[in-house]
């Protein structure tokens, strides 16, 4: 069933980029949708053996379906062989989901995106895709500078894209473990008012109306951090665009 799902084709091509780009090194990152279309549930009948509990409340998400990634699921494999590493999952009260197709063993992440979709359902209910992923340069900058204010002050002076395709700049989010409860909780607060989170010494949390949108908000910033590390790298510091340019292309753009 995976396998006919229109949906699976946009996750095939972003698990390719975090792969190519090596952001999804080994096992790591994880991506969740949530779909437009949910299967009726007097069609499809969970089976008892695949009926799974879940540590977080989905009290919310009650009759949504996801195309979540497998624990333990490779970018690359995932490009190649999507069946292998993803879940297609119903959700069907407070605190259990059943597996319709796929891998039975649902992310580690799986209680940040829970938390996401519920807020994003409420809030913000065109936007269906969180991306998790481990991108270099952003990773580094949160070993160098420990505020919001500090990163966007740098980053989102250096190209006029970073204003126009994420306004909202990037949240961070004290270090937690990752998989807890913790790491959960922060990420749903931050989100309320971001769409682009950087993790602190571990990656980034992206949301979108679909997965290409929510991979774009990290192209578009990693970019500007990496660009950033490399001017550093020969010993400049970047002047970056001033409030003027920058009011300029935001009104040109009509943002």
């Amino acid at each position: 069933m995976i396998a006919l799902l229109e949906e699976t084709r946009e996750f095939r091509r972003v698990a390719e980029v975090l792969f190519i780009k090596g952001w999804a090194e080994a096992s790591a990152g994880n991506i969740s949708l949530r779909l437009a279309a949910p299967f009726a549930l007097d069609k499809l009948r969970p089976e008892p053996d695949k009926i799974m509990e879940s540590s977080v409340d989905m009290t919310d998400l009650i009759g949504d379906c996801f195309l979540v990634t497998a624990s333990g699921s490779r970018m690359r494999e995932i490009a190649a062989e999507p069946e292998t590493g993803l879940c297609l999952i119903q959700i069907i009260d407070n605190r259990r989901f059943w597996i319709i197709d796929g891998s039975e063993k649902l992310s580690s992440e799986w209680a940040t995106h829970a938390g996401l979709h519920s807020l994003f359902k409420e809030n913000r209910s065109g936007e269906r895709a969180v991306v998790h992923c481990h991108p270099l340069s952003l990773i580094a900058l949160s070993h160098i500078f420990n505020s919001e204010k500090e990163i966007n002050e740098r980053i989102f002076r250096l190209q006029h894209e970073t204003r126009l395709f994420v306004p909202e700049m990037l949240g961070l989010i004290p270090y937690a473990v990752t998989g807890s409860k913790i790491l959960a909780k922060a990420s749903k607060e931050k989100l309320k008012k971001f769409r682009l989170a950087l993790w602190d010494k571990h990656g980034v949390i992206a949301s979108g109306k679909n997965l290409s949108q929510a991979l774009d908000r990290i192209e578009i910033v990693e970019k500007a951090a990496a660009l950033y590390m490399q001017l550093k790298s020969i010993g400049l510091e970047p002047e970056g665009l001033s409030d003027k340019q920058i009011t300029e292309t935001l009104r040109a753009f009509k943002k």
